[in-house]
């Protein structure tokens, strides 16, 4: 719907070009030409898939890392008004980086707009450099790699102790160590029944710091 009410806002604007453009005896489909006010296309002098793969690839997965950096919970440095200043800061710091050498982010955003440029320009909207299925998919795989990253490399272990889940070389002498240097550790031989969850709990009541 969005690219159908650019093309009918803008229709005069985009008549004149294309009308420039045949005058020129040039195609309507390629990166700055009426086409690519819809959807991404890469530069005339971009061959490389496997080049255009990895700059999409590396742009969607530091995307999807800050947004789960940003919905999780135990991470202290962005609260929940925060979040999409967080989230748009990286969105912009990729296109401010990567938009000249041709990124697309979000398949919702492509795929229909990407319909639309064929509609009035035909196939070639998709065939084009055959790129179409990098713009299109390669944020899927690039998501769920920066979902994966971020669980098993990034996420604060602290967490683990909350569902009682973490271990110790050590063994439960270890974990207590742990968490008295965390400052959550409540005494006794339990180990691993605070974690953030609790704390959380705790400033909602009390108003302590974390």
């Amino acid at each position: 719907m969005a690219g159908l009410l650019v093309m009918g806002m803008y229709r005069e604007q985009i008549l004149a070009l294309e009308a420039g453009l045949l005058e020129k005896g040039l195609p309507m489909v390629f990166n700055g030409g009426p086409a690519s006010i819809f959807c991404s296309y890469p530069l005339s002098t971009q061959h490389s898939l496997g080049y255009l793969f990895f700059i999409e690839f590396f742009v969607d997965s530091f995307i999807g890392i800050v947004i789960w950096s940003a919905l999780d919970p135990a991470n202290p440095f962005v609260s929940p008004t925060t979040a999409p200043f967080v989230v748009g800061l990286a969105y912009a710091a990729m296109i401010w980086g990567f938009a000249d050498i041709t990124i697309s982010t979000n398949l919702a955003r492509d795929l229909g707009t990407r319909i639309v440029a064929a509609i009035f320009y035909g196939g070639e909207a998709f065939s084009y450099y055959n790129y179409s299925w990098i713009s299109i998919l390669v944020n899927v795989p690039a998501t769920f790699f920066a979902t994966a990253y971020y669980e098993f490399l990034m996420r604060d272990s602290l967490q683990k102790l909350g569902h009682g889940m973490a271990v110790h070389e050590d063994g439960d002498d270890g974990l207590k160590r742990v968490v008295t240097a965390r400052g959550i550790h409540r005494g006794g031989n339990q180990v691993a029944e605070a974690g953030y969850t609790s704390q959380v709990a705790g400033t909602k009541e009390g108003g302590s710091d974390y």
